[in-house]
């Protein structure tokens, strides 16, 4: 479903916006050529603002994925060490955390698709979750899964310590980047209220211009 290159919400985003721009158009009294007009090229633009708003939410949950993901292996690496096995461990390291973010969402599902006999295996499903998120924190943690489930608890440990390591120097680097866009979004504001100054300041110097 994810591979069409428009999906069921997409189209019905389209066809709302150009239904109603169509009807706005008609009930304005405009023609019905005219009407029809308004409402493919806001039916287009409805779209392109729907495909930009789904790629933003799912931008945002890469980077949430990144966030978080420092936390949940040391977690891991920490029950590894007190002697738990692996799967023992990533599970119980989603105990108290905030199910409403998409690390925790998604692994919480996935023990969930487990426990139901959904996967072939534990390393299946967390292939899978890999492969469908695209997310690279998720890739390291089933990289290091598949790798690793047959070495020992120790080895696995260090591993997971290892990779807890790496995973915050890649949320502090992702956390400088959110604040340098951050900033670069403040200015915005500015920038349209000195556009908007300029446009007050030649407005009558244009409307005298032109009545010349």
């Amino acid at each position: 479903m994810r591979s069409k290159l428009i999906d069921k919400k997409q189209l019905l985003a389209a066809l709302l916006c150009c239904i109603g721009a169509g009807a706005a158009a008609l009930l304005a009294g405009n023609k019905l050529p005219f009407s029809a007009l308004c409402g493919l090229i806001c039916g287009g633009l409805g779209l392109i603002l729907y495909r930009l708003s789904q790629k933003r939410r799912r931008k945002k949950e890469l980077d949430m994925y990144e966030i978080d993901m420092a936390d949940y292996l040391t977690g891991v690496a920490l029950l590894l060490y007190a002697g738990l096995n692996l799967w023992d461990s990533m599970r119980r390291a989603l105990q108290g955390s905030d199910i409403r973010r998409p690390l925790y969402r998604d692994l919480g599902l996935m023990f969930d698709g487990i426990d139901n006999g959904k996967y072939d295996s534990p390393v299946d499903a967390v292939e899978q979750l890999a492969t469908e998120r695209g997310s690279p924190a998720m890739s390291m943690l089933a990289g290091a899964v598949v790798q690793n489930y047959k070495k020992g608890a120790g080895e696995i440990a260090a591993l997971f310590q290892e990779l807890s390591v790496t995973a915050r120097s890649n949320r502090k680097y992702l956390c400088m980047k959110l604040a340098d866009e951050a900033t670069t979004l403040l200015l915005l504001p500015s920038a349209i209220v000195l556009i908007a100054l300029i446009a007050l300041l030649l407005t009558p110097a244009m409307l005298t211009l032109f009545s010349i």
